[in-house]
């Protein structure tokens, strides 16, 4: 900004210039302080200003609601306490809910957790409000044929609920997609049609289905992946298809694999991600208009080498996207007895991505080890010009991969691994995990919880704190000093470091060359114990699961933070 315009802003009257600012993102407010004293002045008692700089810093935004959220004082202190209490792991609230069957069949999306047993779908949309702990759990529960039903989720925006079941032994297609009302389990108005037909390439041709499924919804579209296909009796693939659901009868594309993919994820509106059981992570782009084409590769990244005699035997993967505010208030949410929805939810331009990989020795396959690495969606959506100035813009399936020296070493962050379902486990910039020392999977003995954060203006806040800046890297610093923000009778605290300052170049076993650390986090650990299994997480709660030898679910206990 130049002098002479300066100095007409700060002619203006207060109101003025905190209406000319409001426009600014958080960012552009936290520099427009350095710009003179008397901006610094008009935001620093600005509590707009402020909450727009701490909403920027804690990489949050506010979901618009029809109910009164207060003045921007108690909005701003709300995002504060709601920060803190993750930040230490100093739950605000905590329920103890008695769930109603057990099954392996699950999902937990939208403050939503649902569960099939007994003949039913029972859903239970779980407290978020910290301070109402009279409201009771909201549940409520659709039939289903559990002889046929494969796997099912549902998007709570949408009042959407799609059922994957068995397709019948003389269809010609392996699995029937129900797309029914989330809250009245009637066929979805919005459906162009009440059931799509999943594996249905050729005519005259059977298929049976023998491996597992995963399914997806992302606004308009609805994805499955369907593994170990038996086709004419001999022929063993994979399937992806992809619907447009309000307006496809039909798949717009259907992919085939002759090698073992076991993930895929949404990376973007028209872009998405599969994994193979080597590890090895392809990303596509596809039209998202009627004249949609074939999805086109747009990059191969490989898994950093191993030692002789080592392989990969599988990889999986876990991200929860932050919903858009549009898609959560454009919808009725009948089942929302509890009150509104959450206050606060992770900014939608970026998300955490937990990829999990087990390595076996070939010579004595009882020797495995596994690991989970982290990397950020956009880094990997960035990667695609990277790999075309690698390799061009070559075309067919055979595409080179992009060595992992020159794409992960950088951008990833690796840890060992035990068993955790990192699809429910990571959100926005945070992870939860559960701590055990016992090698038994399901033990009863009392474990700690850890919650690693990386947010990267967190690690700079920790570093140096100085009010309302930018560092050098671009990140958001705190608006005001803070003071010690930990209890050290309740939390265990880390400071991840970078790649650099951690001697990034040593190999672990049994890779061949180095993993490197490339994301600094934040992680705590409680030294409160928790009876529990298993740990999920979303926006605003951690649930904690406790399961028997068998594997039957006993309780749920929810933390709301």
């Amino acid at each position: 900004m130049v002098q002479g315009t300066t100095s007409y802003l700060t002619q203006l009257p207060v109101e003025l210039i905190c209406h000319v600012l409001s426009y600014l993102t958080a960012n552009e407010l936290a520099r427009a302080r350095q710009i003179c004293k008397t901006i610094r002045a008009v935001v620093d008692h600005s509590e707009q200003l402020r909450y727009t700089i701490d909403l920027g810093f804690f990489r949050m935004l506010e979901i618009p609601s029809d109910r009164c959220r207060g003045p921007v004082a108690t909005r701003r202190k709300e995002l504060r306490d709601f920060e803190a209490s993750w930040r230490n792991i100093r739950y605000r609230r905590r329920c103890d809910f008695r769930l109603l069957t057990s099954g392996l069949v699950y999902e937990f999306v939208g403050g939503i957790y649902a569960l099939a047993g007994e003949g039913y779908l029972h859903f239970s949309a779980l407290p978020h409000n910290p301070h109402e702990d009279s409201q009771p759990i909201h549940s409520w529960c659709h039939p289903v044929d559990m002889a046929v039903l494969i796997d099912f989720t549902f998007c709570p925006a949408q009042d959407l609920l799609v059922i994957v079941n068995l397709a019948a032994d003389d269809h010609h297609h392996c699995y029937d997609l129900h797309m029914r009302s989330l809250s009245t389990n009637k066929p979805h108005p919005s459906a162009a049609s009440t059931v799509l037909k999943a594996v249905n390439e050729r005519n005259n041709t059977f298929y049976h289905a023998t491996g597992p499924v995963k399914i997806q919804i992302l606004d308009k579209y609805v994805a499955i992946l369907c593994r170990d296909v038996v086709v004419d009796g001999n022929e063993i693939t994979d399937y992806f298809q992809l619907w447009a659901w309000r307006a496809d009868k039909d798949a717009k594309f259907a992919m085939q694999f002759t090698e073992s993919m076991t993930d895929f994820i949404f990376l973007a509106e028209d872009r998405f991600l599969l994994l193979a059981d080597d590890g090895t992570i392809t990303m596509f782009s596809f039209a998202g208009d009627q004249t949609l084409v074939a999805p086109q590769c747009t990059a191969k990244l490989a898994m950093p080498t191993l030692m002789q005699d080592w392989h990969f035997a599988d990889a999986f993967l876990g991200g929860n996207p932050a919903p858009t505010t549009d898609t959560m208030t454009n919808f009725p949410h009948p089942w929302a007895k509890n009150g509104d929805s959450s206050m606060f939810h992770p900014t939608a331009d970026d998300q955490l991505f937990a990829f999990h990989v087990t390595v076996y020795r070939m010579t004595n396959e009882n020797d495995t080890h596994s690991f989970v690495f982290f990397v950020f969606r956009n880094e990997l959506l960035r990667l695609q010009s990277l790999y075309e100035k690698e390799f061009g813009n070559q075309e067919g399936s055979q595409r080179p991969c992009l060595p992992y020296s020159i794409w992960g070493r950088s951008r990833t962050h690796w840890f060992p691994d035990n068993y955790v379902d990192w699809q429910n486990s990571v959100y926005g910039y945070r992870t939860v995990e559960l701590l055990s020392e016992s090698p038994i999977l399901f033990s009863t003995e009392p474990r700690r919880l850890r919650v690693r954060d990386f947010n990267p203006n967190l690690l700079c806040s920790i570093s140096r704190v100085r009010s309302g800046g930018v560092g050098e890297s671009g990140y958001l610093r705190p608006f005001e000093r803070r003071q010690r923000q930990f209890d050290r009778g309740k939390s265990v605290y880390r400071v991840g470091i970078p790649a650099e300052a951690e001697g990034s170049s040593v190999c672990v076993k049994p890779f061949a060359e180095p993993l490197g650390n490339g994301l600094p986090h934040r992680e705590v650990v409680t030294e409160e114990t928790f009876s529990a299994t298993e740990a999920m997480m979303d926006e605003g709660r951690i649930l904690l699961f406790s399961r028997d030898h068998s594997k039957d679910l006993l309780n749920l206990e929810i933390l709301v933070m």
